[in-house]
C-alpha cells in the first residue's frame, strides 16, 4: 500500500452525497428489482452505465460492496444516509416480504420532502421580495425626500427624520443582519432533522401493516416499523409485541370513529373478556387498524405542511403590504399633504 492510498473502512467519508429526488429513484429501482425477483446487482450495474454524477458513483460504490458479498442493507449503511435508519428498514422490509412496499412508501416521501423544500422557498420568496423593494424605495426614494426636505416641511413625525438621517449614514447594516439570518435559515432547512412526529407514527404504522401483510412475526415487524419510525424505545426492548406499552400507547395514540377504529375496540374488548379469536380474522382487524391509523396521520401532517407553508406565508406577505402602505401613508404622503393643504 502507498502512503498516500486510504484504508477500505475510509472510503464511505468521500461518498457522493444524493438528493432526496436521486435516492428515490435509487429505491424505486431496486424495488422494482425486487419485485420481479431479480438480483439487485443487475439493477445497480445499469444505473451506474446508464446515469451521470453522484447516483452513477453511488451504484457503482454499491455494486462493488455488493459482489464482495456484502448484504444491501449493509451496501446502504456505509452511505452515512442523514435517513439511513428508514433506508435500512425498508430494504429488510422487502426482503423479508418480497414485496416493495416500504421501498416506494419512503421513495414518494421523499420526493414529498423535496417539493415541500420547493414550496418553502417559493413562497416565502415573495414575502423577501417585497421587503426588498420596501427597503431600497426608502433608502433611494423616502429617505432623502426628508432630509433635502426638512426646514420646507416641518411636520415629519421625529421618528421619520432620525430614521432617516440613521439610514443615511447606515444604510449597510440591515442588508447584513438580513444576510446573516437567510443564511441561518437555509442551514437549518437543509441541515438533517428527526421526522416530524405524526410522519414518524405515519411510517410505523404504514410499515407494520406491510409487515404483518407479509406474514412476518411480529417482534420483526414492530423492529422494522421501530426503525421506520425512529422509535428508539422499542429498538431498545427485546422480543417487542403488541403488548408491550410502547406499541399500545402508539396504537391508542391516533383514536377515531371510523368503522376500523370501532372494530379494532371491539375485538380487544372481546380479547380481554374471552380470549383471542382466529388468528386470521385477528390480523385482518389489526392490518385495517394500521392502515387506518396510517392514514389519519398522513392527513395530520399534510394539513400542518398547508398551515405553515401555504397560508403563514400568504397571510405574512398581506400583512407586510397592509404594513407598508399604512406606514407610507402615515409617515410621508399624510405630512406632506398636511403642510401644502392649507395652500
Amino acid at each position: 500500500m502507498h502512503g498516500d492510498d486510504k484504508p477500505p473502512e475510509l472510503t464511505k467519508l468521500a461518498m457522493p452525497h444524493l438528493k432526496d429526488p436521486q435516492l428515490a429513484d435509487l429505491l424505486e429501482e431496486l424495488g422494482s428489482t425486487i419485485e420481479l425477483k431479480l438480483p439487485a446487482s443487475d439493477s445497480l450495474r445499469r444505473i451506474a452505465k446508464q446515469q451521470r454524477g453522484c447516483l452513477a458513483q453511488v451504484a457503482s460504490r454499491l455494486l462493488t460492496s455488493l459482489e464482495q458479498g456484502e448484504t444491501l442493507e449493509s451496501c446502504f449503511g456505509k452511505l452515512e444516509l442523514a435517513d439511513g435508519s428508514q433506508v435500512a428498514a425498508a430494504i429488510r422490509g422487502a426482503e423479508k416480504t418480497g414485496t416493495p412496499e416500504l421501498l416506494y412508501r419512503l421513495a414518494e416521501l421523499l420526493r414529498s420532502r423535496d417539493e415541500l423544500k420547493n414550496t418553502i422557498r417559493l413562497n416565502w420568496f415573495y414575502p423577501c421580495l417585497l421587503c426588498i423593494i420596501a427597503y431600497i424605495l426608502f433608502v433611494t426614494s423616502l429617505a432623502p425626500l426628508v432630509r433635502e426636505n426638512n426646514n420646507l416641511i416641518a411636520l415629519w413625525p421625529p421618528a421619520t427624520v432620525q430614521t432617516s438621517a440613521w439610514i443615511h449614514t447606515y444604510w449597510w447594516l440591515p442588508p447584513c443582519i438580513v444576510t446573516v439570518l437567510v443564511a441561518a435559515s437555509v442551514s437549518m432547512l437543509y441541515k438533517p432533522r428527526r421526522l416530524p412526529a405524526s410522519l414518524s407514527r405515519y411510517l410505523f404504522y404504514s410499515a407494520l401493516a406491510s409487515q404483518l401483510e407479509g406474514n412476518v412475526p411480529e417482534n420483526e415487524a414492530i423492529r422494522t416499523a421501530a426503525m421506520m419510525a425512529n422509535e428508539d424505545e422499542l429498538l431498545q426492548t427485546t422480543n417487542a409485541s403488541f403488548s408491550t406499552p410502547r406499541v399500545r400507547e402508539l396504537l391508542e395514540r391516533e383514536q377515531s370513529h371510523s368503522m376500523v377504529s370501532q372494530a379494532f375496540e371491539l375485538h380487544s374488548n372481546h380479547t380481554q373478556r374471552e380470549g383471542p379469536r382466529s388468528d386470521s380474522e385477528a390480523k385482518l382487524i389489526r392490518r385495517a387498524h394500521l392502515r387506518q391509523l396510517a392514514f389519519a396521520c398522513e392527513n395530520k401532517f399534510r394539513r400542518r405542511e398547508v398551515l405553515l407553508h401555504r397560508i403563514i406565508p400568504s397571510l405574512v406577505s398581506f400583512g407586510l403590504g397592509i404594513l407598508f402602505i399604512l406606514t407610507l401613508v402615515a409617515l410621508f404622503i399624510a405630512p406632506i399633504y398636511r403642510e401644502v393643504s392649507p395652500l
